[in-house]
């Protein structure tokens, strides 16, 4: 990193009454400075207050951090920026002696910081802190810390306290960025730049857009952030709303598995297209361990055959786009889903649920294209290359866990998929005839192992994938419902997806007891359901996460699966924790289960019953089920 705070030491003349009006030193840190750093820092840090820090941390960020040091030249105040793009910067790390406390130095330590940061072009400043108050007075205010996923990811999920984290997020949009000349701010001129300061002004004609009959008004936007594949309908979206919104368009595109010749030319491509820069996160990991793999723990599966590969999918990248917009300033975000199916309502549920103040555009309930053959016309005019053809039309989703197909001839049911739709598996007739072992390691739900070699949970779906793509594994042909009311074909390719739901499936039925594993496939009907309908942010699902992740305390142990042709036949199982004992289960231990103990069970358990038949055939009736009297009947 090239740090931020280079070139000439600034000595800022902030005046503070504590120490008898002489200057407080304000420069960047020296490497003689790294030991009082390291003391400073790693002080609050066995207090619990700051992640600690070391020699070559400190050293590799140095141009980075911002120091106050007193009459006696000691380092009482010291402060980093740490950059996670052009525009985005947490404060971290910011610690005041003991000895300074209560004498203005973290404030105006603060105050030279959001003046660098100005200085250097960020736009957005962020924390996580216990301090609120003193980040407030700085003019931050509170926001959620997932509008920060890669900061939560990178420090957050390596700390010890993440299960009882006391901390709050904060941000601060900064004003424009100050000119080259501007002068350091004084103690009486400085105050904090509120947002609405930082917002440009807008455009004085509202934008008209005719719907039908009825005249709309278009809201003013003046930046979007576009979730953006590079696909046919997001590609022609890019010059489609600098033409018709006339705003700013920044492209993010997340990678979560769907194969890297999908990224090749991906930024030229958008750019080429009109945006003013592609924004590219490999997501991959969090996917794995924060989506799929508790959707699998929950065993949620739609309407019997689904695994549900792009519906969980899309909370995550609408995540990640809630928090580019944060980060780059922007008033609105797009995505490319038409008006007719579910991902519009995933992508905008998690809008809302994360920051309902971003304005929403959604193309295709609004532009006249009203299908893939009007976009390809489009998208030749406006000279945006694409890869469909009018003649081989499939709508595609792809990510680690699926490979999804729509459209062409599947939009009759009746038709069969043509062989070379397939992308991702073999068909089971081409499948190697010899079936191949695998078996799957778990730790308290966890995905851990693959044939004995411990692997991430993102490589333990690459991996499932590759032998499942080899023997025809996760084909499924479905005509679901949507949440919209209408019927839809898909075809699903879920390799990997199906052997871990199997191998999960298995392991618990060695775990669970009766009735929590009932309960839990009632349960697992609605995760489905609310996965799929785009509610993943919900307090429902939250809360049956909760109830799933409880479960799961006993899922640790190992199931062999044997595959073949399309097949996933079992081959063993085995858990420490397993409810399954032989002396149990044998009928040849009398000294484990008396079988005349089964008698005074059955009379209690079939009472109800008993009694209604009871009732039915007192006063010389009969049961419903009585033999009709046959004598009644007349014969030929």
């Amino acid at each position: 990193m090239g740090g931020f705070f280079r070139g000439t030491p600034v000595h800022f003349g902030y005046t503070l009454s504590y120490i008898d009006q002489n200057s407080v030193n304000i420069r960047p840190a020296r490497y003689e400075d790294i030991p009082g750093i390291l003391h400073l820092v790693n002080e609050h840090a066995r207090r619990g207050d700051l992640l600690p820090r070391t020699v070559a941390s400190i050293r590799e960020t140095l141009n980075d951090w911002l120091i106050a040091k007193d009459e006696a030249d000691d380092i009482v105040a010291c402060v980093a920026l740490y950059a996670y793009s052009p525009v985005l910067a947490e404060v971290r790390s910011l610690a005041v002696h003991d000895r300074a406390k209560g004498g203005g130095w973290g404030s105006t330590l603060m105050k030279a910081l959001v003046f660098e940061a100005r200085r250097r072009n960020i736009e957005t400043l962020f924390a996580l802190t216990r301090a609120v108050r003193f980040f407030q007075r700085a003019g931050f205010h509170v926001t959620n810390r997932e509008r920060f996923p890669e900061k939560v990811w990178r420090d957050c999920s390596s700390c010890p306290l993440i299960e009882n984290c006391d901390e709050t997020a904060v941000v601060l949009h900064l004003a424009h960025p100050l000119s080259p000349r501007a002068s350091s701010p004084s103690a009486s001129g400085w105050r904090p730049v509120s947002p609405a300061e930082n917002r440009r002004t807008p455009a004085e004609k509202p934008i008209l857009l005719s719907v039908g009959e009825i005249t709309m008004s278009r809201p003013v936007v003046e930046k979007v952030v576009l979730a953006y594949s590079g696909g046919l309908d997001t590609s022609v979206i890019v010059p489609w709303l600098r033409e018709n919104y006339g705003c700013e368009v920044i492209c993010f595109c997340a990678n979560i598995g769907q194969g890297d010749h999908e990224f090749e030319g991906l930024e030229e491509k958008g750019l080429a297209s009109g945006a003013s820069k592609v924004i590219i996160e490999d997501l991959r990991h969090e996917f794995a361990k924060d989506f799929l793999i508790p959707m699998m723990q929950a065993g949620a599966v739609y309407e019997r055959q689904y695994l549900l590969g792009t519906s969980v999918a899309r909370p995550l990248i609408a995540k990640w786009q809630v928090a580019v917009a944060e980060a780059e300033g922007a008033d609105a975000v797009a995505h490319g889903c038409t008006g007719k199916g579910n991902d519009q309502v995933r992508f905008e549920l998690t809008y809302k649920a994360l920051n309902p103040t971003l304005k929403v555009i959604a193309p295709w309930r609004e532009w006249d294209i009203r299908s893939r053959e009007d976009a390809l016309a489009y998208a030749r005019a406006h000279n945006v290359p694409v890869t469909q053809t009018e003649k081989s039309i499939y709508s595609r989703d792809a990510n680690m866990w699926h490979l999804s197909h729509e459209g062409g001839i599947l939009e009759d049911p009746a038709n069969e998929p043509e062989p070379s739709m397939f992308q991702l598996t073999v068909s089971p007739e081409d499948a190697p005839d010899e079936a191949e072992i695998v078996e799957i390691a778990f730790e308290r739900g966890m995905p851990t192992a693959v044939n004995g070699i411990q692997l991430p949970p993102a490589v333990v779906i690459e991996t499932l994938n590759k032998l499942g793509s080899k023997h025809g594994i996760g084909r499924i042909d479905l005509v679901e419902n949507r949440l919209v009311g209408m019927k839809s074909r898909g075809v699903y390719e879920t390799p990997g997806g199906t052997i871990l739901y199997a191998a999960h499936r298995e392991l618990e039925s060695l775990c669970l007891d009766r009735e929590t594993l009932h309960f839990k496939q009632q349960m697992a009907l609605r995760y489905a359901e609310l996965t799929y309908f785009g509610m993943w942010y919900h307090t429902l699902r939250e809360s049956l996460q909760a109830f799933v992740d409880e479960t799961q305390k006993t899922i640790t142990g190992w199931v062999r699966l044997k595959l073949y042709k399309g097949n996933v036949i079992v081959a063993g199982r085995y858990s420490p924790h397993s409810l399954y004992r032989e002396d149990f289960a044998t009928f040849g231990q009398e000294d484990v289960y008396d079988q005349a103990d089964a008698e005074g069970f059955i009379t209690l358990f079939g009472l109800q019953m008993k009694v209604k038949a009871m009732m039915e055939v007192s006063d010389g009736g009969r049961t419903r089920y009585a033999a009709p009297d046959y004598s009644k009947f007349k014969r030929d």
